[in-house]
């Protein structure tokens, strides 16, 4: 795990790409440390947090290389075992596959502070639980535009700029972008014989102004937004195949909150990743990862 001194500051990284050897991926960089005390480690986030029940990829010693680790749900990392998934985690708590530890290449230049699925559970007690006690979230119809409207690109994102891409095969159809919104990074694809985009990924925050830093749990979400999908209505959904490329975890280690939204009739889905609570809900945070298309 390479975790060299009892508090060390590290990076942690938000996986933006599937579990396999050898792709194209990008990590976006955030502050965390590991803390140990006599239960084991853990990892902690820069607002006093740990993920729990969760993978999460971490460059412990910021060597440009990432490993994965499973967190139980009391934050505490697995090593030497099955995971509740059924993967191998090594004597360190390193994701193994046939004896050999994953890894992922990062990249710190976008700067985009965020994590994958992360709160514990003790931090749903602060999260917005009445949707209609908060102001309403809207989301910007000029996303949607961009995915629908033939030579949108150059009138609607002129700041944007080339990036890796979010998940492996996000620049299938063209080269893959990145823009900033409410200081967040979203990187997304495009069709470059129409010149529009193909899709999202980024932390919730970046696509919600005024997303609750304390989080949200889900149905108040669904409440103070609207955007419930028709296909699966406010409950959680598991993988879908594809979905576990875009979020880089393994099948069946998350659950997803489904959405539909509609701005000037046209419309477009996204799938945003969800942390349980003790309470046995689901929450979101300003850093949880959302895809768009």
């Amino acid at each position: 795990m390479r975790k060299q001194g009892f508090l060390k500051r590290a990076t942690m990284l938000v996986l933006a790409g599937a579990m396999m050897i050898g792709g194209t991926l990008t990590a976006h960089a955030a502050s965390g440390q590991w803390k140990q005390n006599a239960t084991g480690w853990r990892w902690e986030r820069g607002g006093g947090t740990y993920p729990a029940n969760t993978w999460m990829w971490i460059d412990g010693d910021n060597d440009g290389k990432a490993e994965c680790y499973y967190f139980d749900s009391r934050g505490y990392m697995l090593a030497n075992t099955t995971t509740p998934d059924g993967c191998t985690v090594n004597a360190d708590g390193a994701w193994t596959e046939n004896g050999v530890v994953q890894t992922q290449g990062t990249n710190s230049d976008l700067h985009d502070v965020g994590a994958v699925n992360v709160a514990d559970a003790a931090a749903t007690s602060g999260a917005v639980t009445d949707g209609n006690s908060w102001a309403k979230m809207t989301f910007d119809g000029d996303l949607i535009r961009a995915m629908r409207e033939v030579n949108s690109l150059n009138y609607l994102f002129p700041d944007r700029v080339q990036a890796a891409p979010g998940y492996p095969s996000q620049d299938m159809n063209g080269s893959a972008c990145a823009i900033q919104r409410n200081g967040k990074t979203i990187t997304f694809g495009t069709v470059t014989s129409k010149k529009l985009v193909a899709d999202y990924k980024g932390p919730v925050s970046a696509f919600f102004a005024n997303f609750p830093e304390q989080g949200m749990e889900l149905n108040a979400f669904y409440d103070n937004t609207g955007y419930v999908s028709l296909a699966a209505g406010r409950q959680p959904m598991g993988s879908t195949g594809n979905s576990d490329v875009i979020f880089g975890l393994p099948q069946g280690s998350y659950r997803m909150g489904w959405g539909e939204v509609e701005v000037n009739n046209m419309s477009a889905r996204f799938q945003i990743l969800l942390t349980e609570g003790e309470d046995g809900k689901y929450y979101i945070y300003p850093d949880s990862q959302m895809h768009v298309n």
